[in-house]
């Protein structure tokens, strides 16, 4: 399986790690991850196994994020606009003239984005564990009003989570750590057992490979900053496809059931999961994936 690491430069001066499996000549796929966590976080396997039947797999770290560059925010702020623009940077950086384009979570927004204002370089876009509207999740973490939203806010569960790093954030690494791998926990849902191991081999291996592990949070600034796509999202033309877990617990299932009425040729499918796939999931969420690719 090739395999190789590519630096990307961005319009306004940063530097983007991705890294591609897979034959360049083969069909390209984008994977886009969600907020505050690095392009690793996608498992290698997952990326490896949908290389091998012919895609070519780009994961990439999010400004602020792993090896990427980061960002001093109160001097250069950005929303998802400026980060839509890195993943397009990323497609141009490997000569990509068109992509499936894949979203989790906070990557969803961004793929909502491309697929609004970058049409040209979608084939068709997967949105995974996401949302039109990020509003009443972050007016609920961050402990304001969230009821005249036409959306549900997160469940109390991931709330408490919220609460508690409030009144007690980390203080040391390895405590940022064990906070992150919990809410992990909480977040995940769904019938299967959390895969703890892989979930804490992957938060190690990416405060090891950050320059700054405290500057992912600029992703919430980032979005708290960025419009709803509500309306948005209905420009959206190109075959996509929406999957989300029943029990996900940051964006309950109404969300997704928004996304597939108003996006046009779309299609959800709906998993016993929580928020996040890795792992116990992979297996699924990659089949519906390919088969979605195929037709």
């Amino acid at each position: 399986m090739s395999q190789m690491e590519k630096l990307i430069s961005t319009d306004d001066g940063l530097t983007i790690w991705s890294e591609a499996f897979g034959k360049p000549t083969d069909s390209p796929v984008l994977l886009i991850m969600g907020a505050m966590n690095q392009g690793i976080v996608w498992p290698d396997d997952f990326c490896k196994k949908l290389a091998e039947i012919g895609n070519f797999v780009i994961r990439y770290d999010h400004r602020d994020t792993g090896k990427s560059s980061t960002v001093d925010f109160q001097k250069h702020p950005y929303d998802l606009v400026l980060l839509t623009q890195d993943a397009v940077a990323v497609l141009k950086g490997y000569g990509i003239r068109k992509a499936v384009i894949v979203g989790l979570s906070m990557g969803g927004y961004i793929a909502q984005l491309i697929a609004i204002n970058h049409s040209n370089f979608v084939d068709k876009l997967i949105l995974i564990s996401t949302s039109a509207d990020h509003r009443p999740y972050m007016a609920a973490t961050m402990g304001q009003g969230y009821e005249h939203f036409s959306l549900p806010a997160p469940e109390n569960m991931f709330l408490d989570y919220i609460r508690a790093t409030v009144a007690r954030p980390p203080q040391t690494a390895e405590d940022l750590a064990e906070n992150r791998i919990h809410g992990w926990e909480v977040t995940y849902g769904g019938t299967r057992p959390f895969p703890r191991e892989h979930i804490a081999r992957a938060i190690r291996l990416s405060a090891m490979r950050a320059t700054n592990q405290y500057s992912a949070f600029n992703h919430a600034l980032a979005v708290l900053a960025s419009p709803d796509r509500l309306e948005l999202i209905k420009l959206i033309s190109v075959p996509t496809l929406i999957i989300h877990g029943l029990y996900d617990p940051c964006f309950p299932i109404a969300h997704a059931e928004y996304l597939a009425k108003n996006i046009r040729n779309s299609q959800l499918v709906t998993l016993e999961m929580g928020h996040s796939f890795m792992w116990s999931w992979s297996d699924e969420v990659r089949s519906n994936i390919l088969k979605f690719i195929a037709h």
